[in-house]
């Protein structure tokens, strides 16, 4: 789920990304941080280019441009345009890569992000007419871009693409390269001299890649420049010629969408339409590992896989060209502890590199840390495949980095603490990308108050309808009801992907079977509940499936919130008594308290249901209670024997996930709204705060909460109102 903080918090920290990149634009293109990289780098653009397309189109255009005007008569967008003006600052510049004609570039190029950045300015642009002219523009320049890349670097014509140099993967210092850089044998005293700049700048030696690897790097360089850059020698002399599986994925993602973007400009498309069908086919085919259950990289000299267990295994999500079981066994893979699972708690998701791997290191580089751009990535390859839950979290967590650590070039995997250059071009630009395509795109909900379209029923939607002959009563009916639910659960609902078949439900023998247990409720005894522990368990438990049965029933696709007051306007009958969500939940277990937002009680003082409603409140039932929305409670069953456990426990794992979040950086906690609409029940904020103290796993953050109670800030998370399938 996403749903982190309050709008105005969500503002503040957006006004903070723009301003990073606002600081760091040149005129003509972003740089990626303030000092350590000042020239405009290829995929670096492509990320930032993403980033002001939902909010300054002119400015991606011109990000965009001034990559394509330097690239390579033979359409080599190079990985590094230097800036003049700055030079002396970073190694290597153009005087050490002496390429072709003074081109102040580098000699090697990235993965085509560039490509990928141009179609979202054109479905971001308010404009489309201008963008679909600037998209005309530049088209020649990116099919060229593509040609070259199955040109040059395939020609085997398999339809992977190689990498001759690790800096043109983007994962600089890679746990895949370590045995190919091994491979290459060097006599260092051919070597021509050179200073590392990359640790003047107050980043630590240990966590950058080593002067064994840069040696390496300086070699290739080297190489490239003796052979004149001629692409044919190249490939055959390289020791470092790699079918790199993240390379080849941005490609496969940027070949279809190469072939939207024609379709807009007009153009041909049948080249393209070649090209993504047999990269995709070779990705899904060619660098599927049998043995290791996982995509990875080919080692062309040594004609053999690498095996290294890197966040790169997952991208064919990015680029589709995983098949539908390969999916299932990746997503395996990612919500496990090996990649931070899901409500794993003591991590950040997804780490670059095996967290179960005895050389992972959550600070080094590509060894271990989060980085913002390769998640955003696979969040949209999940979300391509259905796996909302894991993507919702991964965005959850590329926001709530930056803003917990600052907008840092990467974070620490088990602590979040940011590392590398500081005001990082690509996290800001992602960070504004992520909450336009959020909460503007997606259209999540961002207060109690929003207005959506509704659809309005006329009459309250009775969920068991009387049939003519009255089955038997059965003190065990809310345990039936779960039950039913959970055959329904096994069959139809499948919670990897968070999707639910209703059209199979509707006609299934569970459900009719489900619809029977229901209509046994019209003769329960209420009275037959005596005691506070039958009667907590037997109305949370039927507040739960009275949800659930509801949101089948009426059709729902995305969100309660379809159905103008769907809480009050579904029901149960039983016992000659009508019962919604609403009257369970504020008459019966709020002990008639007044609902939020809610001028009066749902029960008046005449009301014959009024005997049912608990004496005292209980305020751990808010945790219990399944409102069929990601942001509530997850569903369980209760039950009587054990129901005191059962509310400390759901209470525990609710206020341990991502609903309540302490950041000690700005002395802030952000609690669900829960916390804040019903404050009636929790009581004072200092009541509120020594509650969740109760709860909380006792680590750096409850010792931090429990010496600031009396001045920590509170701020409330959004409530996502999407369904949690």
């Amino acid at each position: 789920m996403i749903n982190f903080l309050s709008t105005s918090g969500f503002r503040r920290y957006q006004k903070k990304a723009i301003l990073i990149l606002d600081n760091n634009w040149t005129g003509a293109y972003t740089k990626p941080s303030p000092s350590l990289y000042p020239h405009q780098w290829n995929w670096d653009s492509g990320f930032i280019a993403i980033g002001y397309s939902s909010y300054n189109q002119k400015r991606a255009q011109q990000e965009i441009i001034s990559l394509l005007n330097n690239q390579w008569d033979n359409g080599m967008l190079p990985q590094i345009v230097f800036n003049p003006k700055v030079l002396g600052h970073y190694f290597p510049e153009p005087d050490f890569w002496e390429v072709p004609d003074g081109r102040l570039t580098s000699g090697i190029t990235m993965p085509p992000l560039v490509t990928i950045a141009c179609l979202y300015i054109y479905k971001n642009a308010k404009d489309k007419k201008s963008c679909r002219d600037f998209l005309k523009h530049i088209y020649p320049k990116l099919l060229s871009t593509h040609r070259y890349l199955y040109r040059f670097r395939d020609p085997e014509k398999s339809g992977l693409v190689s990498i001759r140099h690790p800096w043109e993967s983007g994962l600089d210092n890679s746990p895949a390269w370590d045995q190919p850089l091994k491979n290459i044998k060097i006599n260092k005293e051919q070597l021509p001299p050179y200073k590392r700049k990359d640790l003047g700048h107050g980043v630590k030696a240990e966590y950058r890649p080593t002067d064994h690897d840069y040696d390496r790097y300086v070699f290739l360089v080297d190489l490239f420049k003796r052979l004149k850059y001629r692409e044919e020698d190249i490939y055959q002399e390289s020791p470092f010629m790699i079918k790199d599986i993240l390379f080849n994925s941005i490609l496969c993602r940027a070949n279809q969408d190469l072939l939207e973007i024609a379709r807009i400009a007009n153009n041909d498309t049948s080249e393209v339409e070649e090209w993504s069908k047999q990269t995709s086919k070779a990705i899904s085919q060619g660098l599927w590992c049998t043995e290791c259950q996982r995509f990875e990289s080919f080692d062309v000299p040594n004609r053999e896989l690498l095996h290294a267990g890197t966040a790169a295994n997952f991208m064919p999500l990015f680029g589709g060209a995983a098949s539908e079981e390969q999916a299932g066994i990746l997503y395996k893979t990612m919500d496990s502890v090996s990649f931070c699972a899901l409500h794993q708690g003591n991590c950040f998701t997804i780490p670059n590199y095996d967290m179960m791997s005895e050389d992972f290191d959550p600070k080094n580089y590509w060894r271990g840390p989060v980085w913002i751009n390769i998640n955003w990535m696979l969040s949209q390859g999940l979300q391509r495949y259905g796996y909302r839950v894991k993507a919702d979290a991964m965005k959850k967590d590329i926001l709530q980095l930056p803003i917990r650590f600052g907008f840092h070039e990467y974070f620490d995997s088990q602590t979040g603490q940011g590392y590398g250059s500081p005001n990082f071009s690509w996290t800001a630009a992602l960070f504004i990308q992520l909450i336009h395509e959020y909460y503007e795109k997606d259209r999540h909900s961002l207060s109690w108050f929003r207005t959506t379209k509704t659809r309005k029923l006329k009459n309250m939607v009775l969920l068991n309808p009387v049939t003519d002959s009255l089955p038997h009563p059965s003190i065990d009916i809310a345990s039936d009801l779960m039950k039913g639910i959970v055959e329904l659960k096994k069959r139809y609902f499948n919670i990897d992907k968070g999707i639910i078949d209703y059209d199979a439900i509707k006609n299934s023998p569970e459900y009719k079977n489900y619809q029977s247990i229901t209509a046994r409720l019209h003769s329960f005894d209420l009275m037959d509940l005596s005691s506070l522990e039958q009667r907590l368990a037997f109305w949370i438990n039927l507040y739960n499936v009275i949800v659930v049965h509801g949101i089948m029933e009426t059709d729902i696709i995305a969100s309660v919130r379809e159905i103008d007051n769907f809480f009050s306007k579904i029901s149960y009958q039983i016992s000659g008594h009508v019962f919604s969500p609403d009257d369970i939940e504020h008459g019966i277990l709020r002990c008639n308290a007044r609902p939020p937002y809610k001028p009066f009680s749902v029960f008046k003082k005449d009301d014959p249901r009024l005997k049912f409603s608990l004496e005292k409140l209980i305020p751990q039932i808010h945790f219990a209670l399944v409102c069929g929305s990601r942001s509530c409670a997850p569903i369980g069953f209760y039950e009587e024997e054990s129901i005191s456990g059962q509310l400390e426990l759901a209470t525990r794992n609710f206020i341990n996930s991502s609903e309540v979040v302490i950041v000690e950086e700005e002395d802030k906690i952000f609690l669900s709204q829960i916390f804040n609409w019903y404050k009636k029940d929790f009581g004072t904020k200092r009541e509120i705060l020594q509650f969740i103290m109760k709860y909380l796993e006792q680590d750096k953050k409850a010792e931090y909460l429990k010496e600031h109670m009396d001045t920590i800030k509170v701020e409330y998370l959004f409530y996502d109102w999407n369904l949690n399938h």
